[in-house]
């Protein structure tokens, strides 16, 4: 068992020895009845404020909050947050979605918000066995297998032309992301791997580095504090790159927990044995369910039996209602048809693979892909269609949560960003899978510091207490 500093100690304190005070924030029922866990944090404070001197604090952020259509939104995240990663754009499927086809428009608008609202820039990332383009692992026209040589060439093509693109526009690129299996720490059987072997690692880290060697360079995976056999294996992953002359700046720990898993000391021991290792640990997509839910089961329930397949439901609109609602031409069902039919097959693995996460970024993709085909007269009418259908798929939302459970979330937030401090010398960034509930992957379990409304929770003034002892 790993011994924590008496910050977690301190932090706890607070729910015995302040009173509730009224804040910005919407109370629910009976709030009162319920000690609170940290002192209503001052209207003034800010996150990024807060953690000035010890880490940046980071965001996720999808389309619709960096093209500055949100007025409000935009003025939340420059508040807050001073470092964002694109939650979606930077992808190989949104990036080279044909071979050797770059569309850099959607990305080079985050890299511009960025800039102009004063956040570091992360690049998120350049190798992942999701959310890739089919023809990646397609052999070339007159090829009946996909050779080793052509993979090669397609994953360098794409690491260098990337980060070559973004160089000096980006703080670091989560250059590998999620390798590794759960359960028994394997190597994930991706494409990848079964052609190249993990040397693809390694070759995608020089590469990187060799496009633009002033960016840190990241592995990111979900797990690696909640599963010793991941654990070890990202461990011998980074001595092996080290043995290949292959350049890694930092571990990425994704950070998607639950109120009780994995345990503060499972991730402060974590945390050190990274360090000792002498790598940046960044915290690449924290959020924390509150609520059980069985379609939005986290990554920390992944292979592990906790997490059950969603029932089957529609995650798409059907034809018919497109052709009515939106007045598609044949020309337009041709299209759109094979997307939906390759998203609802991309969706299917990924449900029977527990990777649940998937899921809304398979439907945005495809949801934004679909949108580029259409007129500006037909967009309003589709983009209201998807709406109905996300609300129809997604169920309502769930109620507010119980003064109980604003008070458990807050009080793991609260544990949780003890540990980071206590290693404010060794962490670099904390990022946030999201700005406020209803745009989370895990909406349905409220994991953010902010409700829909962007009210703060009782969770955020626990991280801005954490943020104040700095012993």
């Amino acid at each position: 068992m790993i011994f924590l500093t008496s910050r977690l100690c301190l932090v706890s304190l607070l729910a015995v020895t302040v009173l509730v005070s009224t804040g910005a924030r919407a109370e629910t029922p009976a709030a009162s009845a319920v000690a609170p866990y940290a002192p209503t944090a001052p209207v003034a404070a800010s996150l990024k404020e807060t953690f000035k001197d010890d880490f940046l604090i980071g965001v996720a952020l999808n389309a619709r909050q960096f093209t500055d259509t949100d007025a409000q939104a935009t003025a939340f995240i420059a508040r807050e947050f001073n470092s964002a990663t694109a939650e979606n754009d930077m992808k190989w499927e949104g990036l080279e979605p044909k071979p050797s086809t770059f569309r850099f428009e959607q990305a080079d608008k985050f890299i511009d918000f960025c800039r102009k609202h004063e956040l570091v820039a992360i690049g998120h990332n350049l190798c992942w066995h999701a959310q890739l383009p089919s023809w990646v692992s397609k052999p070339e026209p007159g090829q009946e297998t996909l050779t080793k040589e052509v993979l090669l060439a397609r994953l360098k093509n794409h690491v260098q032309t990337v980060a070559a693109h973004f160089k000096g526009k980006v703080l670091g690129w989560d250059v590998v992301n999620e390798a590794i299996n759960d359960g028994n720490g394997e190597y994930r059987n991706s494409v990848f791997f079964r052609l190249i072997g993990k040397e693809y690692i390694a070759l995608a880290f020089k590469w990187a580095r060799e496009a633009d060697p002033a960016a840190e360079l990241y592995y990111n995976d979900y797990n690696l504090d909640a599963n010793d056999a991941k654990r070890a294996r990202a461990i011998e992953l980074v001595k092996y790159l080290r043995e290949q002359g292959a350049p890694i700046d930092g571990i990425g720990l994704q950070g998607h927990y639950n109120l009780t898993t994995p345990t503060a000391a499972k991730i402060d021991e974590t945390i050190q044995m990274f360090a000792d290792l002498g790598l940046k640990v960044v915290i690449t997509e924290l959020d924390v369910e509150a609520i059980r839910d069985s379609h939005v089961s986290g990554a920390v329930d992944a292979n592990t039996g906790g997490a059950q397949p969603p029932p089957r439901r529609h995650f798409f609109p059907t034809m018919d209602i497109l052709k009515s609602k939106v007045a598609l031409t044949d020309a337009q069902v041709a299209q759109i048809e094979p997307l939906f039919a390759k998203a609802t097959q991309e969706i299917g693995d990924a449900i029977k693979a527990g990777e649940f996460g998937l899921i809304r970024e398979i439907r945005e993709t495809t949801t934004d892909a679909i949108a580029k085909l259409l007129t500006e007269k037909q967009l309003p009418a589709y983009t209201e269609a998807m709406a109905v259908q996300l609300g129809a798929m997604m169920g309502p939302p769930p109620p507010p949560l119980t003064p109980e459970l604003q008070r458990d979330l807050a009080q793991r937030y609260g544990e949780i960003f003890a540990v980071f401090m206590k290693h404010r010398q060794s962490i670099t960034r904390v990022t946030f899978w999201g700005v406020r509930d209803s745009e989370s992957w895990r909406r349905r379990s409220s994991p953010l510091l902010f409700d829909d409304s962007y009210q703060r929770k009782p969770a955020y003034d626990a991280v801005i207490a954490a943020g104040q002892i700095k012993n």
